[in-house]
């Protein structure tokens, strides 16, 4: 035992009667070394905190008086002992000391600022804040009850109102992507802001004390339904102080966060999108992102259909995807499962009808177990093979179909292995660096047996991080799509049959806005041009003007595209040596900042 436990673990005898006012110390004896150092001060702080706060849990709140005044004996200025205290001389009627040990507390650990509620920057006009109900998924016990009811939700619509004044704020949740498209059709708003709570909990831990948590969840949809993104903000307050309750001031606080983060912000200064406001403008994904419960909803379906086909029930089965794809026909997994159960339902029609023919009755719907072992095995074998034969072709059509974001996860598992070539060419090379090790590849092969696309993926992991194609057909490979998360970030596209590329796009916005555009044109991995966008418009170019590898001449744009300023490096130093200023594209001055030889 260590020299501090042991000292804290000898006093434990003697802890059992309560200091009278003006007593000397506890541990007080003949010896100096009675005397506690500042570490062993904080081991008794810490101890008698814990044993108050256990023995007023208890209700023994006269033994936790004396346990957390042994405790400010070690350390006065320790502003939790001071807080407990207060607690217990509040439970004990001694209401003016406890108002002094209050005060105490505050004065050593002063409160948290008071929540803001000054609207944040940006245009409220047309922004629609819709409360969707808590997730029933991992933290259902923590989550407010009774939705839309309760402090929890008054918490939101109130500081929502404070902090967004005229955007509307409403409750609700579809069962459909086609109800919720036809409802903010009908709405028509310039922004779409979902809030759900993940979590709220409050509680008082012997370790910790009082304290409490919230988790809220934000999706970002400007009309036209581009999908901005999605955010996550959590508050944890050790001591809730406010009038308004535990379970209100983390709710607060975490909303708090999430409205003051910068994609908010932007996103309310922005401008309307170029969606018209019709049920058409808003895509699967935006609805989905939305209203998260759809999500929920379709993967309970899911699973249950899945169990049922276990159990060898396939209309029953079929039903539950038929019910899922009303929820979302678009649902890729919802599709593969749909189409697996009527083909599984087909294929059970045709053994019934033979062994009908056989003077043996057999419902088609389910699965008869009195099959022989060798019609059971013919008829999985059967299963198996057309089942992976749909799958193949259901990731197909995804890779085919991709366009900012990955395919479902559960497609690219259909992918078949195939082997890698070159391991020193562009795509292996640039897929193993993303990687950061080995990667292993898959492909997905068109019903005719050609290779629409292979995708790269660390080895065991279930995201790639590499899309190479073969655009032309010719055997080499010309275009590559890189991946952050399910996103993609950034797209190489070779012009000539070097295998080389020498276009790269980069993406920003989870995949869905250009940002930048390098042209090399001899694929030696430096770009001879640079043009730079933001929110679609071009803002910025560098060039390589002498072709020595090094940008020297850049320039930037004014919003009508004209040129504001232009930035040379004439001597290849890497330092700016002209600069000139144009207005509406004219020059009107020019600046050197060293002579020019020559």
């Amino acid at each position: 035992m260590r020299p501090a436990q042991a000292f804290v673990a000898g006093l434990l005898s003697c802890l059992l009667a309560a200091p009278a006012s003006g007593d000397p110390p506890f541990w007080a004896g003949d010896g100096a070394e009675r005397d506690p150092s500042p570490e062993q001060r904080q081991l008794i702080a810490r101890s008698q905190l814990e044993t108050g706060r256990s023995l007023l849990r208890e209700g023994r709140t006269e033994l936790a008086e004396a346990a957390l005044r042994r405790g400010l004996q070690a350390e006065p200025e320790n502003a939790a002992l001071h807080r407990e205290l207060a607690r217990v001389l509040d439970v004990l009627g001694r209401e003016a000391e406890a108002g002094r040990a209050r005060a105490r507390a505050d004065e050593l650990d002063p409160p948290p600022p008071p929540l803001p509620d000054a609207p944040i920057p940006g245009s409220f006009e047309g922004v629609l804040v819709v409360l969707v109900p808590p997730s029933g998924e991992g933290g259902a016990q923590r989550s407010p009850r009774g939705w839309p009811g309760g402090e929890v939700a008054r918490t939101l619509e109130n500081h929502v109102a404070l902090r967004l004044p005229k955007a509307r704020v409403v409750h609700a949740d579809f069962e459909s992507v086609p109800a919720a498209r036809d409802w903010l059709g009908r709405q028509a708003p310039r922004l779409v802001i979902s809030l759900r709570v993940d979590r709220v909990y409050c509680g008082n831990s012997i370790k910790d004390g009082p304290f409490g948590m919230a988790w809220l969840r934000a999706a970002l949809e400007p009309r036209g339904g581009r999908g901005e993104s999605t955010l996550s903000a959590r508050s944890l307050v050790e001591e809730p102080r406010l009038p308004s309750g535990c379970r209100a001031e983390v709710t607060a606080r975490a909303l708090n966060v999430l409205l003051e983060r910068p994609e908010l912000v932007e996103a309310l200064a922005a401008e309307a999108g170029s969606g018209s406001g019709s049920p058409q403008s808003w895509s699967r994904d935006s609805i989905r992102a939305l209203f998260p419960g759809l999500g929920d909803r379709i993967e309970a379906r899911l699973d249950e259909g899945a169990q049922l086909l276990a159990q060898g029930r396939i209309r029953a089965a079929a039903e539950v995807f038929r019910e899922a794809a009303k929820l979302d026909a678009g649902d890729p997994a919802v599709r593969t499962y749909l189409h697996e159960a009527e083909a599984t339902l087909a294929l059970s029609a045709e053994l019934s009808r033979q062994r009908g023919s056989r003077g043996s009755k057999q419902d088609p719907g389910e699965l008869d177990p009195r099959f022989s072992e060798s019609q059971r095995a013919a008829l999985e074998a059967r299963l198996v093979e057309e089942r992976r034969r749909r799958e193949e072709l259901l990731a197909a059509l995804a890779v085919l179909d991709e366009d900012s974001r990955l395919p479902d996860l559960r497609l690219l598992s259909a992918l078949r292995p195939v082997s890698i070539r070159n391991t020193e060419a562009f795509g292996p090379a640039l897929a193993r660096s993303r990687a950061g090790g080995e990667v292993e590849a898959r492909g997905a092969y068109a019903p005719g047996g050609s290779v629409i696309a292979v995708y790269y993926f660390p080895v065991g992991d279930a995201l790639p991080v590499l899309r190479e194609e073969d655009l032309n057909q010719d055997g080499s490979a010309d275009r590559w799509i890189a991946y952050a998360g399910s996103h993609r970030a950034e797209i190489w596209e070779a012009g000539r049959d070097s295998g080389r590329p020498d276009l790269r796009l980069v993406f920003s916005g989870e995949g869905r806005r250009l940002a930048r555009i390098e042209i090399d044109r001899d694929g030696n991995g430096s770009p001879e041009r640079v043009f730079h966008y933001s929110g679609e418009r071009l803002t910025a170019e560098a060039r390589d003007t002498n072709g020595d590898g090094n940008l020297d001449t850049f320039d930037r744009l004014d919003p009508e595209g004209r040129i504001a300023l232009r930035e040379e490096d004439l001597d290849g130093d890497g330092s700016i040596d002209v600069r000139s200023l144009y207005d509406a594209g004219r020059l009107v001055r020019r600046e050197l900042s060293q002579p020019i030889d020559g």
